[in-house]
């Protein structure tokens, strides 16, 4: 994390937040930070997740479906500098801070789902849908092109990364069906 730029070393942070090493089901080790007295001071968000059923529900009765995965989805997101020390957590390296939105905060779904809406608000719903780093882009076959190439390039504006292992492309309709 601190040599992607995510995390940097800080020694005046306002709040600090224990580790906890979780290992993850491919092997690789997982950075986890108790935010729970951050949390319990932390104001609602009143801009909601989509429920599950809706989002399914707008997906129905297109041919053509893209899965898109976004890469580290959370820590694509840059969190506001004044914000930056109320995320720092501390080990026996020292204490560090947060740049970027990171698992655990309580405002980090909303934020996230706000973040990535604004990005593709044009495409959302006409033919794409998002819930959280998770993307579907819906068309007939005669616009699957247009459509996948003006998200694409979108990705490409706003510097959002995908997770290539866990994108789908031109799923056909039959298929979908056959999963649910």
């Amino acid at each position: 994390m601190l040599g992607t730029g995510f995390i940097c070393p800080d020694n005046i942070a306002s709040w600090l937040s224990p580790i906890v090493v979780v290992p993850k089901k491919n092997g690789q080790l997982r950075i986890c930070v108790d935010y729970g007295k951050l949390n319990a001071q932390t104001v609602d968000d009143p801009f909601s997740l989509p429920f599950l059923d809706s989002f399914l529900d707008m997906l129905a009765g297109y041919e053509l479906y893209n899965f898109l995965d976004g890469f580290s989805g959370y820590n694509q997101v840059r969190l506001a500098p004044e914000d930056h020390d109320k995320i720092a957590f501390f080990m026996d390296l020292g204490v560090y801070i947060a740049v970027v939105i990171v698992f655990g905060v309580k405002m980090a779904p909303t934020t996230i789902q706000r973040a990535i809406v604004e990005f593709f608000e044009e495409f959302i719903p006409r033919f794409m849908q998002v819930f959280l780093d998770d993307f579907v882009i819906v068309s007939s076959t005669n616009r699957y092109y247009e459509c996948l190439h003006q998200c694409l390039q979108c990705y490409h504006d706003t510097n959002f990364k995908l997770n290539p292992a866990k994108c789908s492309f031109a799923v056909s309709a039959a298929i979908c069906s056959d999963i649910s």
